[in-house]
């Protein structure tokens, strides 16, 4: 997704520096330029920005875009975000990429989109899976001519072919990673000018991923916007990344040393020379270190340009105890003096390793690595999600105390990934390769393209430290498929992430074992296993997690998922272990689970991440199961964000320091028994117990977990209430049980 705005710590930089940090409609610390400059801006720019600065931002303001919702400047470059008037189809249409198409019946609607966001979660697996067109009129002021204009799409799912004025743009096979086009020579400068795109989310294709256990939802799901720039800039078509690498080593709390490679592009017909400027800046915009080298570009060429900077005494991104940014500024200027393009990005300076006996250390200190997985999808939304759903997702995963979270299983939004640099959210960002291996060189290449898209539109992320090259993969059928396949294409994705970011940790996600060959492809691995749930007991899991440590001690292995669903309707007592793809699934059997597996993880820090899958419930449309036909209920949360599960307050007692206290089965109010074990989390020392206007007493808990055996009920309605004190905070919540027992409840048998 595209992060294309200014953002600067200082008011003499705010105007002239673009920021790889959002893209339109999805928000951030950036300047909106409507329709009319506001008086402030005008004399901002007047006291602030060099003349030539201000004479593009006047040429800018100019500009007319039917429909765009906002304009954003950088003082050189000039976006413009194509959210609303769009039109769409679902369904082919032969003809529908030709300007002069009647596209007057089509539905009216506005990006993000998608056209499953209902029948892709309702459940029977029969969504549908085809061809969307979407189509869009827009008008550009002539004073665009002489620069160079790119169309940016920040996600279409899961192919996309793309026509302007008739002519057919580019194509993007990939359903996560936003690309571009250079519609320069395609534009009408004068007149109207139409977009139109097919967009499919058939399978059958060969790409990643061929299948997975969530919706493929289809559409335009992300923004699409104009960005324009000088005809010298920095390289927008290097797969659609920032053009600005920014990689650290020898990183300590004395320095940092920098390598800054600057990818240029020269889109004139004569020969270009230029300076390239690079500044660090701290937080407070004052420049601690700049270095500047030269390059001289042929017509219509690409170079690179590299610059070594040190930073001394830097002060380091130290995750959520101090999420640290310094930003660095890229200019071009040309050989006039003018600035030509800016570029400025984050930077979060660390240094971080995982030990097999010891494993995750963040700037030398021990950090538990501690968290969940996370899809993008909401109910009622499916992918096309907004800024704000974004925000409250992270800060629920916040509020629960993670300290890691692992993009399940695709690449996420650069609005995510930019939450992750600035809260100090410690991340996995994961390839979309999932389930089978189909063995060509077509499906190898997507897969490794992918791959890149990924690393290099993301490499400027402090909170990203693992890269992953897939999830749970396998051969389908050895009779068709050579069985080393998956093995193969893993190898070539490890070397891919090598090849790109030796700075980083390559990791993969595996439902295997230590001695398969997946489990040594990458830098470390993680595990995904539900005992307890799918198979096995829940005590198995330690045994389980000895066992493989103990056959490979130096293998660095972690836990990417472990997980049991739950219905928020469906109570029991005593809790039985539920039949995984049946209709009953008791909550309370989800927070019994999280409690087994978390006694088992905290005690084993050697193994450096502990994942929970996952953190929200999530459309499945083939899943039949829990109370909810389409959905995967094994989220910490519901899906449409409203309920906090059992299990989430037991994680929030373990790993949160702010003051909580819950009861548990507080939604399990029909009560049938005389007799109930009460059971309260909090990170309080001690808890208090009162029912009915009675104090049952304090006692303390273990690993968050109080609990009251063989509470007495009355018939009818019981009040019960619990308390504490932590830091000072007075702790309290309460729920009525209402005992009856002639009451017939929902069961595994009804």
């Amino acid at each position: 997704m595209v992060r294309l705005a200014s953002r600067a710590h200082n008011l003499g930089s705010l105007l002239g520096c673009l920021f790889e940090g959002a893209s339109p409609g999805w928000g951030g610390a950036f300047i909106f330029l409507t329709d009319k400059l506001t008086f402030f801006s005008i004399r901002f720019a007047m006291k602030f920005l060099r003349p030539i600065c201000f004479s593009i931002l006047l040429l800018f303001i100019a500009i007319g875009v039917r429909g765009a919702v906002e304009k954003e400047s950088s003082g050189v470059r000039q976006v413009v975000g194509l959210v609303t008037d769009w039109k769409f189809h679902r369904g082919t249409e032969a003809q529908a990429f030709e300007a002069a198409f009647d596209d007057a019946t089509w539905e009216s609607v506005a990006l993000p989109h998608t056209w499953n966001a209902r029948d892709g979660q309702d459940g029977g697996g029969d969504y549908y899976r085809g061809d969307g067109w979407y189509r869009r009129h827009f008008r550009i002021d002539s004073s665009w001519t002489g620069a160079q204009v790119f169309l940016q799409f920040d996600g279409a799912n899961r192919t996309a072919e793309v026509f302007l004025n008739g002519r057919l743009i580019g194509s993007h096979r990939g359903g996560f990673a936003r690309f571009r086009f250079d519609v320069t020579a395609a534009l009408d400068f004068a007149g109207d000018n139409v977009l139109a795109v097919r967009v499919s989310n058939r399978a059958g294709d060969n790409m990643i991923p061929v299948t997975a256990d969530y919706t493929f939802f289809g559409g335009l799901y992300r923004g699409v916007s104009l960005i324009a720039t000088a005809p010298v800039h920095v390289d927008l078509l290097d797969h659609a990344s920032p053009g600005v690498f920014v990689r650290q080593s020898e990183v300590s709390a004395s320095a940092a040393k920098l390598e800054v490679k600057v990818k240029l592009a020269n889109d004139k017909s004569t020969s270009v020379s230029v300076r390239v400027r690079v500044t660090v800046a701290d937080a407070a915009g004052q420049t601690v270190t700049e270095g500047e080298t030269t390059a001289t570009l042929d017509p219509l060429a690409r170079a690179t340009g590299q610059v070594q900077l040190i930073v001394r005494q830097p002060h380091l991104w130290n995750g959520q105890a101090d999420p640290y940014l310094y930003q660095v500024r890229t200019e071009v200027i040309e050989a006039s003096g003018n600035v030509s393009d800016v570029v400025a990005l984050p930077l979060g300076l660390r240094y971080f390793s995982v030990d097999s006996t010891k494993g995750f250390s963040l700037n030398g200190h021990y950090l538990d690595l501690h968290g969940v997985n996370r899809h993008q999808q909401r109910q009622d939304k499916g992918w096309a999600i907004s800024e704000a759903d974004e925000r409250e997702d992270f800060a629920l995963i916040e509020e629960i105390g993670a300290t890691f979270l692992r993009q399940s299983h695709y690449q996420q939004s650069q609005w995510w990934n930019d939450l992750g640099d600035q809260r100090g959210m410690v991340m996995w960002a994961e390839l979309a390769y999932v389930n089978e291996v189909r063995d060509n060189p077509e499906f190898f290449e997507n897969a490794k393209e992918q791959l890149r898209e990924l690393i290099r539109q993301n490499y400027h992320h402090a909170a990203i430290c693992f890269w992953s090259i897939g999830n749970e993969t396998f051969v389908r059928d050895p009779k068709v498929i050579p069985a080393d396949a998956n093995d193969r294409l893993l190898r070539e994705l490890a070397a891919v992430v090598r090849e790109e970011d030796p700075t980083r940790l390559s990791t993969y996600a595996s439902n295997g074992s230590v001695t398969e060959p997946r489990a040594g492809v990458t830098d470390v691995v993680g595990f995904n296993h539900y005992f307890g749930w799918y198979r096995g007991t829940l005590e198995e899991f330690a045994t389980w997690a000895d066992e493989q440590h103990a056959a490979r001690p130096d293998l660095r292995m972690g836990m990417s998922e472990y997980g049991a669903g739950a219905a928020i309707a469906h109570h029991e007592e005593p809790v039985r272990k539920p039949e995984p793809t049946g209709q009953w699934h008791p909550e309370e059997w989800q927070a019994r689970y999280h409690e087994v597996y978390w006694q088992a993880l905290a005690a084993r820090p050697w193994m450096w991440c502990k994942l929970v899958w996952c953190m929200f419930d999530f459309a499945s449309d083939g899943r039949n199961e829990g109370a909810t036909p389409g959905v995967n209920d094994k989220g910490l949360v519901t899906a449409d964000r409203k309920t906090r599960k059992d299990a989430f307050y037991f994680y929030q007692a373990n790993w949160s320091a702010q003051p909580m206290l819950q009861l548990a089965s507080k939604r399990f109010t029909m009560r049938t028994l005389p007799t109930t074990n009460v059971k309260v989390y909090s990170n309080a020392e001690s808890v208090e117990l009162i029912v009915n206007g009675e104090s049952k007493g304090s006692r303390p808990g273990t690993q968050g977990i109080f609990i009251w055996p063989e509470v007495a009920l009355k018939i009818g309605e019981n009040r019960i209430a619990a308390r504490a004190t932590r830091a000072g905070h007075e702790l309290k919540d309460e729920c009525i049980w209402v005992y009856q027992p002639t009451f017939v409840p929902e069961s595994p048998a009804t």
